[in-house]
This record gives C-alpha cells, sequence and structure tokens, in this order.
C-alpha cells in the first residue's frame, strides 16, 4: 500500500487540512500524522502576530517542534509521500530537510503569504522588505515540493503568473467534511423573517462592511435577519460601520463551537459567502461556501472566476458584485420575496457537492492527480483497492 505522512505544523484543525486527509485515505493511500500545534495557537492573527517580535518567538517556538517532529518522522515506517497543508510554508522546507529525496513531497497551501499578508490584509507594504521576504518564501515553498495542490485554477493561474512558473501544480477542490449534509429547506411561517447566515473571520477577503451596508438598507423594510459568527481583525470596525448605520437587523455573535455550524446553517434560509474587492477575494472559493451548499442552503456571495469553476451562479448558487452592499441587499429583498427561490437554489447546490465533491470523488480525483504527477504511483494505485483513476470534474491537469 501507498504511505503518506501528513507532516508538519500545519493548522490540524482547520477544515482545509482534514479534507487533505480524507481525500487521501479515499484515494487508498495510507496516512499517518506527524504533528505539532504552533498556528493554531492564535485564532485571530491580528497585525502584530506578524510583527518582528511576535515572528522572533514563534521562530524559537518553531525550532523545538522541528526537532520533535523529526524525531516521530524517524520513528515512523518510511512513506512514498510526505503532506503538509494550510500554514505549512515553514514545514515544506523541514520536510525536504528531513525526508530528503526518499519521498515525494506535496504541498496544498490553501493560500500564500503574498495574497494573504501583502494584497488582502496589507499587513506588509507591497514593495517593502518584509513583502519582498514573503515573496521570497513564497517561491522557495512552491518551488521545492515535487507538487503543489492549489484549491481553484484561478489561484493556480495566478502563482504561476505572481510568484513562480517553474512549480508543478495541479488543482484539488475543497468540497466539505460528511457533517455538512442536506437538511430540509426551513418552511417560514407568516410574518417570520428570511433568516440569513455569516460566519468566518472578519478580514478583508470576507467584505463584511457589505454585509453592514445590506443590513443598513434593509432594516428599514424589514423582513431580513442577519447574523454574523466570529471575530478577526475588522470586527470593531464593522461594528462601529454597524452603530453608525443603524443596522437594527444585524445581530453579532462570537465564535461557536464549529461542531454547531451544520445545526446552525439548518435553521437559516441563505448563507452567506465572500464579499470583498481584493484580488485573493476573486480566486479562492471559501470552505463556508462548500458546507452551506452541502447542507442544501443557497448561498449569496461574490461573482468571482473561481466560484465559476465549480457553481453556475443562479442555479446552485446567488451571486452580487463584489464591495457592493446595495446588490447584496435586493439580492436578499428578491429571496425575502420570492418563498422558493432559497430551497430551489439550495437543493440544486446540495446535488452538485453529492455528485461531484463527495469523499469518494475528491478520492477519484486526487488519485488521477498523483497518477499524472507520479506515473509509478499511479501504477501502484490502479493495482491496489484504489478508487478508479478517472477525474471526478472536467479536467485535473498537472502542470
Amino acid at each position: 500500500m501507498i504511505r503518506a505522512v501528513l507532516f508538519g505544523t500545519y493548522s490540524a484543525a482547520h477544515p482545509a487540512n482534514r479534507l487533505l486527509a480524507a481525500a487521501f485515505r479515499a484515494a487508498g493511500i495510507a496516512v499517518d500524522v506527524c504533528h505539532e500545534p504552533l498556528w493554531e495557537r492564535t485564532r485571530d492573527k491580528h497585525a502584530g502576530f506578524f510583527g518582528a517580535r511576535s515572528l522572533a518567538r514563534l521562530g524559537l517556538a518553531y525550532v523545538g517542534a522541528a526537532a520533535r517532529l523529526r524525531r516521530r518522522f524517524r520513528a515512523l515506517p518510511p512513506p512514498d509521500l510526505v503532506v503538509t497543508g494550510f500554514n505549512g510554508q515553514l514545514d515544506v522546507l523541514l520536510a525536504r530537510l528531513v525526508a530528503g529525496r526518499r519521498a515525494r513531497l506535496v504541498f496544498a497551501p490553501l493560500v500564500t503569504l503574498t495574497e494573504t499578508l501583502v494584497d488582502d490584509r496589507r499587513v506588509y507594504r507591497r514593495g517593502g522588505v518584509r513583502s519582498l521576504a514573503a515573496r521570497c518564501l513564497d517561491r522557495w515553498t512552491l518551488e521545492r515540493p515535487d507538487l503543489v495542490l492549489t484549491d481553484t485554477e484561478t489561484h493556480r493561474t495566478w502563482i504561476a503568473a505572481r510568484l513562480t512558473a517553474r512549480a508543478r501544480t495541479a488543482t484539488l477542490y475543497l468540497g466539505a467534511e460528511p457533517a455538512f449534509r442536506p437538511t430540509p429547506a426551513r418552511v417560514r411561517g407568516p410574518g417570520e423573517p428570511l433568516r440569513v447566515l455569516f460566519y468566518g473571520q472578519y478580514v478583508p477577503l470576507h467584505g463584511t462592511r457589505v454585509i453592514v451596508e445590506a443590513a443598513a438598507r434593509l432594516g428599514r423594510e424589514g423582513g431580513v435577519a442577519i447574523t454574523m459568527i466570529g471575530t478577526g481583525p475588522e470586527r470593531e470596525a464593522t461594528m462601529r460601520a454597524a452603530a453608525a448605520r443603524g443596522a437594527a437587523a444585524l445581530e453579532l455573535v462570537d465564535w461557536v463551537a464549529y461542531e454547531e455550524l451544520p445545526t446552525r446553517l439548518a435553521g437559516c434560509d441563505v448563507a452567506l459567502g465572500i464579499f470583498g474587492t481584493t484580488s485573493k477575494a476573486r480566486m479562492v472559493i471559501p470552505t463556508k461556501v462548500y458546507q452551506a451548499a452541502a447542507c442544501g442552503r443557497a448561498v449569496v456571495t461574490a461573482d468571482s472566476p473561481a466560484l465559476r469553476e465549480v457553481f453556475t451562479p443562479g442555479e446552485d448558487v446567488l451571486t452580487v458584485r463584489a464591495g457592493d452592499g446595495g446588490a447584496l441587499a435586493a439580492m436578499l429583498r428578491r429571496l425575502r420575496d420570492t418563498p422558493d427561490l432559497a430551497p430551489r437554489v439550495g437543493a440544486a447546490a446540495a446535488r452538485l457537492l453529492a455528485e461531484h465533491l463527495d469523499a469518494g470523488a475528491q478520492g477519484v480525483r486526487l488519485g488521477t492527480v498523483l497518477a499524472t504527477a507520479f506515473p509509478d504511483l499511479g501504477a501502484r494505485l490502479a493495482a491496489g483497492d484504489a478508487a478508479p483513476l478517472a477525474t471526478a470534474l472536467a479536467g485535473a491537469p498537472v502542470a
């Protein structure tokens, strides 16, 4: 059997990393775990988290984690693949040192430092020393692996154009975990408002102030109740904007347990995606969109090239222009006044996820990608009990 080791200080609690491990197992690959928690100790990473003192402390902590990872790795059976995921930039360099060329190295970063810290959050000034350092680290960590898995084709193209064309890449869409499964559409009683749910960090990508603008416009009319769950760097600014605009229909809630999210989705009519206007917002499909779709909830989110790789606006997702609170208000008004629209779009979204992005389909797609990138492993996958090597979604090129 082919063996893989999920290696490093990656954020083990992040859905993208759990989905990554599940995809390898679904492809018929045995997965061992060699992990040291580090980055997930801080949920909301404000600008100070990326300052010199904080990074120095984290650097020292990483040295200790690296030593423990090395010992644990050596105690495991020799793997065919070493895999590291979201928050694993430093892990890639460590994995190459620890495993050498004895195993193929696969990196699924989800995001790069440049798009997050420079383009999206603007923690580091574009053209400054720290932004250049982030870009260099991105290039190193993208060029060292034998294969880089991106979350969308749009993201993959951006990496080749902005960071490095030397990385060998393929796309693996995220999907949703099994806990997020279809539930019956909520039946609104007479006079009951349309219940709208957002959850996530308050970062530019999410465009939370766009949601506030929509809530303020709708507050004068009634019939729409919006709940926003989460915290993050822009939470205080969002609260100030809500107070200034008198967004009475808006409820702000701190984080709830991750296990509670399917229940929260079951209790809403509509889920909100992202509305930011940064370049990052155009090339990602956030996990919340997949999760809500898997639960059979209509998703309203900003239109983008990445979104259209998987979803079809008007059929299994509803889209508005990024950054436009008025357009979001108009869409929520339409959903409020057209009772059958949200259930119809939500049902189509659930079918899409069940047919093309469930665990079995993800295993098939990953198996195809690995077989293309590593023909010798492909022969072993085909000879074993792995899923058939056929694509679950159209096209899975490796470049």
